[in-house]
């Protein structure tokens, strides 16, 4: 399953192997409250965009992916950054067994990373750069770009088929439920760091679920983007890898590791254990 195989790359690497108000630390005025109201409730391609707006100005927040398995198993937390849409960056860490592993991605670099423990196997180094011709270096770039909320909300307000699914409270918060229906070859075309090369892989990579892709909103009452789904047709709702954004504004710097800590290619299976 696709979807699950990409955003959830931290907790799956080993068998991978083989795009208004500012962060929503304040309500805002009664003013623009109302108008965050009447966008949720009226045209959804309207709110969507009005969403990417707030999203964008926001420019970084903490992310968690949930696995499509039904359990609480969080498949990667951490911070993102989305403030330029050409470099999106992305920090997380994720659990294989019973290692840490962490994923970063700067723009159209990945990287996979470990502890003290790992470093220890791969001659004191902590990171390894992935290279961008194989399917886990394509998966992490796939995988940051799905992560960015400004692309998702712009991309199915402006290409995609919006409609209210309707209202809800998502972890004791009221919510409004916006889904949109997509072609693949939409959402890779909306990808701006992708060469061309990548542009084919990923674009493959996304067509395994289906080449439609149904994805789900949920905006908080500041128009926030609080949770987000994606799915193909060929796998269905069920596995959906769920996305939640929280702190917006508030995500640490994240800067690529330094070269004297990287390793080689041929230590990522030294990392994986």
């Amino acid at each position: 399953m696709r979807a699950a195989r990409l955003a959830s790359t931290v907790a799956i690497a080993a068998v991978l192997l083989g795009a208004v108000t500012a962060c929503g630390s304040k309500g805002g005025d009664a003013k623009s409250g109302d108008a965050a109201a009447a966008a949720l409730t009226g045209d959804p391609k309207a709110a969507l965009a009005a969403s990417a707006l707030v999203m964008q100005k926001a420019g970084n927040g903490k992310v968690t992916m949930v696995s499509p398995d039904g359990s609480t198993h969080t498949a990667g937390s951490g911070d993102a950054d989305w403030k330029d849409p050409n470099r999106t960056a992305v920090d997380l860490t994720g659990e294989v067994e019973t290692k840490k592993i962490r994923f970063r991605v700067i723009g159209t670099d990945g990287y996979l990373g470990g502890g003290d423990t790992e470093a220890a196997a791969m001659g004191g180094k902590h990171w390894i750069k992935l290279p961008a011709s194989n399917e886990l270096g394509n998966g992490v770039l796939l995988m940051s770009q799905l992560l960015n909320p400004v692309a998702q909300l712009g991309l199915a307000a402006q290409s995609g088929k919006p409609a209210k699914v309707g209202q809800e409270s998502l972890d004791g918060v009221q919510v409004t439920h916006l889904r949109a229906v997509e072609e693949a070859s939409a959402m890779v075309a909306a990808m701006p760091a992708l060469t061309a090369d990548q542009r084919t892989a990923v674009q493959k990579s996304l067509e395994e679920d289906g080449r439609t892709l149904t994805i789900d909103f949920w905006l908080n009452g500041r128009q926030e983007l609080v949770q987000y789904q994606e799915y193909g047709d060929k796998n269905g709702e069920h596995d959906a890898v769920t996305v939640k954004y929280a702190d917006l504004g508030k995500a640490a710097k994240i800067d690529a590791p330094a070269a004297t800590d990287l390793g080689s290619e041929t230590d990522l299976l030294k990392l994986l254990g």
